[in-house]
């Protein structure tokens, strides 16, 4: 029976734990009855949680969770399920000492995190220069009083409420009146329309 013994632990902390690879490796050599447990604690709609537990000696020492994504990065785009434990199982050796100094976070943490950081400065630089095309497009429109090109701009804002909030923010109070008074008499246009076709079909 091997005894869970934290100061061994310590003197393997200049180790390489960077992977994930080798914290389980080091882990399984330090321990002959060393065990990795990993549940699924929740999966649905394309989010999966991982929960994993770290066993010597029947004994839990480290537990760690991780949450994915599917396709929210090149690794998980078909392997979310994989990534995830795999991530789980390294955070739970790093809590028990398999990582290196001053960190629990894994090289594949890291670059899933970089990756998902370029993501989001990506999407931002896309939607502001969206928002200044259909900004200026929108307005002239407006301006225009110009039925076909706002019903245009309106259908391309259409399921993207980030693009059409940030548009929307955009408009002179002129602007936002002209589209609120628009609204209002296409209201009064179906109501009148329908009571017409009611009455029609009375007599």
């Amino acid at each position: 029976m091997n005894t869970f013994n934290l100061n061994e632990i310590a003197n393997l902390k200049d180790a390489d734990y960077s992977k994930i690879s080798s914290r389980v490796k080091a882990f399984c050599s330090t321990y002959e009855t060393a065990q990795i447990l990993t549940e699924i604690v929740k999966d649905e709609v394309g989010h999966v949680i991982f929960k994993a537990h770290a066993v010597v000696d029947g004994t839990i020492r480290g537990t760690a969770h991780a949450h994915e994504v599917e396709g929210s990065s090149n690794i998980n785009n078909s392997s979310h399920y994989e990534a995830c434990e795999t991530i789980a199982v390294g955070r739970a050796l790093a809590f028990i000492g398999y990582s290196k100094a001053d960190s629990l976070a894994s090289y594949e943490e890291i670059e899933s995190s970089k990756l998902q950081e370029f993501k989001v400065a990506l999407h931002k630089e896309t939607l502001k220069v969206a928002t200044t095309y259909m900004s200026l497009a929108f307005k002239n429109a407006i301006d225009e009083e110009n039925e076909e090109k706002i019903v245009e701009c309106q259908k391309d804002m259409r399921g993207n409420d980030p693009l059409r909030s940030a548009v929307n923010a955009s408009l002179s109070d002129e602007q936002k009146e002209f589209l609120i008074e628009r609204q209002k008499q296409m209201t009064a246009d179906r109501k009148a329309k329908s009571e017409q076709k009611n009455a029609l079909w009375k007599n």
